[in-house]
């Protein structure tokens, strides 16, 4: 069982080492911030060492193993009308073979570009439409129907991913800022956060 004895704040001005220079992003009332004591282990193989899991991505926590997985959705940087061809935002945790889906329709990640400074182009199994904007969920299946895993808490901290790495957990939080995260929440999430999560209109 986690323990929720204590509440601390983010710390103003963090910075994190993509850039030295920028500082974190604003993306909760920090006020609200619920910190939960303790770590849990992070052990999700399909995130390559050294890849830094930036605050507020969404993570599910077995509670019997106290272990967590990155909930890997991506946001539709522009409209796809056509063709198997989808432009995401930058800094997903999309890999290739993953099954992407909105609940209805879905397809399997053939390959991932990187190389447009804007936005990265997965390469998709079969066409899907979609708009800009939305945000489809790693699926259990090519169909798109069901997620793999939906969060139960957010991550805290900047936190580089290397053998033995723990996360620490945000249990609360409050204004949600969905156009500033880093790693976007499907609905799905939204519901699996439950009212712990208040999301800015």
């Amino acid at each position: 069982m986690l323990n929720h004895k204590t509440s601390k704040k983010m710390p103003a001005g963090f910075k994190y080492d993509l850039n030295p220079t920028e500082a974190l992003r604003e993306l909760c009332s920090v006020e609200t911030i619920y910190r939960m004591i303790g770590g849990v282990n992070f052990e999700d193989s399909s995130v390559p060492e050294g890849t830094l899991l930036m605050p507020l991505t969404p993570l599910h926590v077995d509670r019997a193993t106290r272990k967590a997985v990155a909930v890997k959705n991506v946001k539709v940087y522009e409209k796809v009308t056509t063709g198997t061809k989808i432009k995401i935002a930058k800094g997903s945790l999309a890999y290739k073979g993953m099954h992407l889906g909105d609940g209805t329709n879905g397809a399997t990640v053939s390959s991932i570009s990187t190389a447009n400074a804007n936005y990265d182009e997965l390469t998709m199994s079969a066409a899907l439409v979609v708009d800009k904007g939305a945000v489809l969920f790693e699926a259990t299946t090519a169909d798109g129907t069901t997620p793999k895993a939906t969060a139960n808490f957010l991550n805290y901290a900047v936190t580089k991913v290397v053998p033995g790495a723990t996360v620490t957990l945000i249990g609360r939080a409050y204004e949600v800022r969905e156009d500033k995260l880093y790693v976007p929440l499907s609905d799905r999430d939204k519901e699996t956060l439950t009212s712990n999560f208040i999301f800015a209109i």
